[in-house]
């Protein structure tokens, strides 16, 4: 059976460095576009075919997905994200399975 048997997820950027009050909205949005926005994207994509060939989806975050650091709030933010969507997809796919 042909089809897509995995994705890996690895996108990583770190654009904004310093104080959280040194930062924009906007240094928040274009680190989440990629860190995770972009995750989001290519799994909800690919999610159909991978599902169809029972395969694995693979995303990578950063120790900073579960630690805060004070000059890396931009960062810290979109790896939480990929924590937080990676667990409610895989949630969501246990459940299918039953």
């Amino acid at each position: 059976m042909l089809g897509l048997w995995g994705v890996v997820n690895n996108a990583g950027v770190m654009m904004s460095i310093g104080l959280p009050d040194w930062m924009t909205v906007d240094d928040y949005r274009r680190q989440c576009d990629v860190n995770l926005f972009g995750l989001i994207d290519v799994t909800t994509t690919f999610l159909p075919l991978v599902r169809k060939s029972r395969g694995r989806i693979v995303n990578t975050s950063s120790l900073t997905g579960r630690l805060a650091l004070p000059t890396y709030a931009p960062y810290c933010v979109s790896k939480f994200g990929v924590e937080a969507f990676t667990d409610a997809l895989r949630y969501s796919l246990v459940l299918t399975l039953i």
